[in-house]
């Protein structure tokens, strides 16, 4: 807890010193928080109050095949600086690994049974994952913009399955934008103890228990009608003994559950992310992710929609209007 009230304060001070850039606010429509879940209904950044939205999002992982997930959440905006949203993901169709055991021939008398086991990914069909429960706090000044994000995991899934630890996990980020006219530089500092609650934009074939902290770095470019480029390079760093949850064997590991040193959930790379509003309620959203340390490429093309869609502006009439109104 010392640590994350260390680093909230430096952000603010960062904050506070940038009084002296030329004075820039940061519009409140640009996009939000591209590292957040896709599938929190937060597109609608003007708006306060309920709002709910789902995401169907189809993945395909190197290692594990493809994904179809759906995403239900809702969300609370208390005013333009607090917020709280719940999702919880719905894997329609996924593979995982599946052990088999078959029995050979009956031996000659005096003889063991010869027993072998295999592997093999087979379907799995609704599957549910772990409760996402998040809060945000969001500050502005010029140029500056900073986010706090506490969040935490509800254990809803099947840790056998690899989508849930089977405990509680917390989480706490801090993401940090400079706007530098229509793109940004992005810093994001945080700490935890699962990996399912960092970088979530990705869908992962596996989660972790283990205290963690986590690093991020990139850049940010807003394209016309709103669209917004993300590319960030990131880290995840083992503080101590981790479990792995998943249903793909690792190289060395023969179990489906791990449990090992430092290094097993650590995991570094880059992730590219496009965000395309389609109309004030729908929203185009994919991404490409590189784990260097796992070697594997993650790529995912998902459609949000939005109940509560943008705000639109009222536009002023025009002199033949107010004409006709004389």
């Amino acid at each position: 807890m010392r640590n994350h009230l260390s680093v909230a304060f430096f952000l603010l001070c960062g904050a506070g010193a940038a009084q002296s850039v030329q004075q820039h606010a940061v519009d409140p429509e640009l996009p939000s928080v591209l590292a957040e879940a896709p599938s929190s209904p937060s597109l609608a950044s003007r708006l306060t109050k309920f709002n709910a939205g789902v995401t169907l999002t189809s993945v395909h992982d190197s290692a594990a095949g493809w994904y179809t997930l759906v995403t239900p959440a809702i969300a609370y905006k208390f005013s333009q600086r607090y917020s709280m949203d719940l999702s919880m993901p719905v894997y329609l169709y996924r593979l995982a690994e599946t052990e088999s055991t078959t029995q050979s021939p009956p031996p000659p008398p005096g003889q063991p049974v010869q027993v072998q086991t295999t592997s093999k990914l087979t379907p799995h069909t609704f599957d549910p994952g772990d409760v996402f429960l998040a809060a945000h706090a969001y500050f502005t000044r010029n140029r500056f913009s900073e986010t706090l994000t506490p969040s935490m995991t509800l254990p809803s899934g099947d840790s056998g399955d690899g989508l849930s630890t089977g405990r509680v996990t917390f989480d706490m980020d801090s993401h940090s934008a400079l706007w530098l006219s229509r793109s940004a530089l992005l810093l994001d500092l945080g700490s935890g103890d699962s990996t399912s609650l960092f970088n979530r934009v990705v869908t992962r074939n596996y989660t972790s228990l283990g205290y963690l902290a986590h690093f991020q770095l990139g850049l940010l470019f807003t394209l016309p009608y709103r669209t917004a480029f993300q590319s960030v390079a990131y880290e995840a760093l083992p503080l101590g003994d981790s479990k792995i949850y998943t249903t793909l064997t690792r190289p060395g590991f023969p179990d489906l559950t791990v449990v090992s040193g430092r290094s097993v959930s650590e995991d570094n790379g880059f992730t590219n992310t496009l965000s395309v509003p389609l109309t004030h309620h729908l929203a185009l959203q994919g991404y490409y992710n590189r784990s260097l340390r796992l070697h594997t490429d993650t790529v995912g093309m998902g459609i949000t929609f939005i109940a509560r869609g943008y705000e639109t502006r009222k536009q002023e009439p025009s002199y033949y209007d107010q004409l006709l109104k004389q």
